[in-house]
């Protein structure tokens, strides 16, 4: 019965997980917004079965000979170190610090940066911190948790690889109209990479539990068995299905972890269920002398370094111009990070990013090719960037220090499942964007708990005793934290099925009927650059050219796609106030100078301020200039300028 309720005390935990699968179509952007809501709720049943275990098993904390999964005991100190009464310690280490830290530093430098104002990712950030020591309480206090959560990560891989498998075969739609395989996410990158992070833990535990396929079925190595089936099964549908995404950043992020799962042995089982202790110079340590082991080592090392060239070369040449275009936008990120060492605030990088991009550009210094793989883009594609232009210098070095510390815990400990998954992880967020999608930070807490389990003192201080009443406390305190941010984003639930409605009437261009519920929305959606740019336009289609801007200004903080200058620029050009419009318009061919559409509406503004020589040029550039993308409208643009016959 104990071991039915631990298990059940779990669920939370699953919810959470769970996360990753929670897509809901009566909302705006549901694929995404969807699983916030989900996170959100799964979050606020953690706290609350933590303050209610922590108010109703107190009393029998002593003696219980399991810790229930959130439950917070009595703490003493004990030989001068901080311990739980029981059988199960609860320790608090210098790592958990760290990652309190981090999120201390980066509100408050956000907070400077971006005022008082509350957004989604702030909101996101303190409840990953909170669930951060919610799982991290379940590993260290119940068996059942460092069995369970493992084994249901992998069942999220299993799901999401038939899922795409069956999306690939045409019986289940994808997420996104232009692409064919997405899982449960808006596109295969993401999906793909998600797949890549999962495969390490498979591949571990399937090597870890393989030896139960060597002797006779017991029936009390039950949970073995079904452990090993579920590696098994997560392991090979995701090598049928992880090719098809066609993410370079996955393939490398699989290999990496794959690589430390095989290099560093398992940790083995005792007795008749000894799992495979695997290791490429296993054969080597038994049976060869040390020099030739050494020779062997060395030119096994400079095979597999020669292999990892060739595939690089081969993946940078797949998609030339995509790395192209993220090596200019590291470039102009790390550009970014020296002019604003504290950082630009969470979620403010792809406005800033646009600032660094116009400024390089104007300066000479970008090159044709540069100019013409140019983007927009939300994201740095590399993590370690986007937290140094984000958050700044200091809370980059912090989470620097916390996955470095946590690797070297994980490769000292033999945790080497958790290890190779976050080996998995870091090396797609050198080249991803996993950290802006909410199911990877749910991971990466998760496998920083795993690894953070059972950490060192934090501190020694004598003559100091926490009792039941304090613990509840801070049990407490996590809940009306969790509270309150649950509180502050309910109402923008209903804003986002509203912005669904909305959202079909703008595209039917039925502005007038649209733009009163929009600045109802406002306050509550002002953090989503999709929504304030439907808001402008539809200000702007309305000849509310003053109020329209008002709102451009602030989505070009979050945004550096052209599109927002443009309109900037025609409603200027409306208002009469030519010399604004044309430095927004300047403003946008700065930002990226292989688009069309600005140097057209530059045509017309200088034709109908009557500068003649300033519109052929800009007609010329109409004319000439090599789009990245061609379509039928800028083949309509160039043949209106043609019949204007400014170009000649």
């Amino acid at each position: 019965m104990k071991r039915t309720l631990q298990f059940i005390e779990l669920i939370p935990c699953f919810m959470v997980l769970g996360t990753v699968f929670a897509v809901d179509r009566e909302l705006a952007h549901g694929v995404v917004t969807g699983k916030y809501f989900w996170f959100y709720m799964a979050v606020g049943v953690m706290g609350v079965v933590s303050v209610l275990k922590a108010l109703f098993t107190a009393k029998d904390a002593i003696a219980s000979s399991q810790r229930s999964v959130f439950s917070f005991q009595f703490l003493v100190f004990r030989n001068n170190r901080l311990s739980v009464l029981g059988r199960n310690p609860l320790r608090f280490s210098f790592f958990d610090l760290m990652i309190l830290l981090f999120g201390l530093v980066t509100l408050t430098v956000s907070y400077f940066v971006n005022g008082s104002e509350v957004v989604t990712k702030h909101i996101l950030l303190i409840l990953i911190i909170i669930l951060y020591y919610y799982f991290r309480t379940a590993f260290q206090t119940q068996k059942a948790a460092r069995y369970w959560l493992p084994v249901f990560l992998m069942i999220t891989g299993l799901v999401e690889a038939v899922w795409g498998l069956r999306q690939l075969y045409g019986y289940t739609a994808s997420q996104h109209s232009l692409f064919r395989l997405t899982g449960s996410f808006f596109n295969p990158g993401p999906y793909s990479c998600y797949l890549a992070v999962v495969l390490p833990c498979a591949l571990y535990y399937l090597l870890r539990d393989w030896g139960c396929t060597k002797v006779r079925f017991r029936l009390r190595y039950r949970m073995v068995y079904l452990r090993c089936l579920i590696a098994l099964l997560t392991f090979v549908c995701i090598l049928l299905v992880l090719p098809a995404g066609m993410s370079r950043a996955s393939w490398l992020g699989a290999i990496g972890g794959c690589g430390t799962i095989i290099f560093f042995p398992a940790k083995t089982q005792r007795g008749a269920m000894a799992s495979f202790q695997f290791s490429v110079f296993s054969f080597q340590q038994k049976f060869q002398p040390k020099i030739l082991r050494a020779l062997r080592r060395s030119f096994a090392l400079f095979a597999v370094s020669g292999i990892i060239v060739i595939a690089c070369v081969g993946m940078y040449y797949l998609k030339k111009d995509s790395a192209d275009g993220r090596a200019l936008i590291w470039k102009n990120a790390f550009r970014t990070i020296l002019h604003h060492p504290m950082g630009v605030g969470i979620g403010n990088f792809s406005g800033s990013y646009g600032e660094s991009q116009a400024a390089y550009f104007v300066s000479g210094k970008g090159t044709e090719h540069e100019a013409y793989v140019a983007g927009v883009p939300e994201y740095a594609f590399n993590e370690y960037l986007q937290i140094g232009v984000e958050h700044g210098v200091v809370p980059f070095m912090i989470f620097v220090g916390i996955v470095g510390y946590s690797l070297y815990i994980g490769f000292r400990r033999k945790r080497i499942a958790a290890a190779g998954s976050l080996v998995a992880l870091l090396i797609v967020a050198g080249m991803s964007y996993p950290f802006g999608v909410l199911p990877f930070l749910i991971v990466l807490v998760f496998l920083l708990a795993m690894l953070g389990e059972k950490g060192t003192q934090m501190t020694r201080i004598r003559g100091i005793y926490a009792d039941k009443k304090y613990l509840t406390g801070v049990s407490i305190v996590c809940l009306v934290i969790t509270g309150a941010c649950l509180y502050n984003r309910y109402p923008t639930y209903g804003a986002y099925k509203k912005w669904k409605t909305l959202t079909m009437l703008y595209n039917a261009g039925l502005y007038k009927d649209v733009v009163k519920d929009y600045e109802k929305l406002y306050p509550l959606l002002s953090d989503k650059r999709e929504f304030l740019f439907e808001y402008a336009q539809s200000l702007s289609k309305t000849e509310q050219y003053e109020e329209s801007n008002r709102v451009l200004e602030k989505a070009v903080k979050l945004s550096c796609d052209p599109m927002l200058y443009n309109i900037m620029g025609k409603n200027f050009q409306a208002l009469k106030q030519y010399a604004e419009a044309e430095q927004r318009l300047l403003k946008s061919t700065q930002i990226v100078p292989n688009r069309v559409y600005p140097y057209y509406l530059l045509t017309h503004l200088y034709i109908e301020t009557g500068d003649t020589v300033k519109a052929k040029e800009s007609a010329r550039l109409v004319l000439t200039k090599e789009p990245k993308v061609h379509s039928t409208a800028i083949e309509e643009m160039r043949r209106e300028v043609k019949k204007i016959g400014v170009s000649d």
